[in-house]
Order: C-alpha cells, then structure tokens, then sequence
C-alpha cells in the first residue's frame, strides 16, 4: 500500500481536517501525543530542549488536531523531515 502525503508551504505534511475534530486534547490525548512526541525524539536523536523539539512538538499537534489519529503515521510523516533537518544543523 503506498501513502502519498500532502505538505504545507514551509514542508510540513498535513493531513485533512474533520469537523468532528476539536482542538480540546482529553487525558487520552494528551498520552497519545506524548507518546508519539518521545518516539519522534528518539528515532530523530533531538534532545527535549532542542529548538527543532519545539518544531516537532507544533507538527505533531498540528496533525492532531488536523484529525490524525495514527500515532504511526504521525511519526512516518515526520521523522524524516526531522531527520533532515538535523543533519543540516
């Protein structure tokens, strides 16, 4: 199966909105996005205090409340990205 996906201008993927979505995390939520942020990290090799952490933290939540709930495909559409631009760092 493959996934295109479609990016933003400053490169960030996004994926399409749904109403039935609102921006209020619950406690759920808030365990899924932490989660999916720390696996982001580790797979990136960014420190929590890095810059580019700040970065992946908004694009995390920003998909989120977007409606993606994939906390797999969260970290496939970000990863790489993140990726590249630590090595540019």
């Amino acid at each position: 199966m493959s996934t295109s996906f479609v990016y933003d201008a400053a490169g960030y993927p996004v994926f399409p909105g749904s109403s039935k979505h609102d921006k209020v995390f619950g406690p759920d939520d808030l365990n899924t996005l932490q989660s999916v942020f720390d696996a982001c990290l580790q797979e990136c090799g960014l420190t929590r205090e890095s810059e580019l952490a700040e970065a992946l933290g908004s694009a995390i939540i920003r998909l989120y409340t977007q409606g993606q709930r994939d906390p797999d495909l969260i970290k496939t559409m970000l990863t790489g990205a993140f990726k590249r631009r630590r090595g540019k760092l």
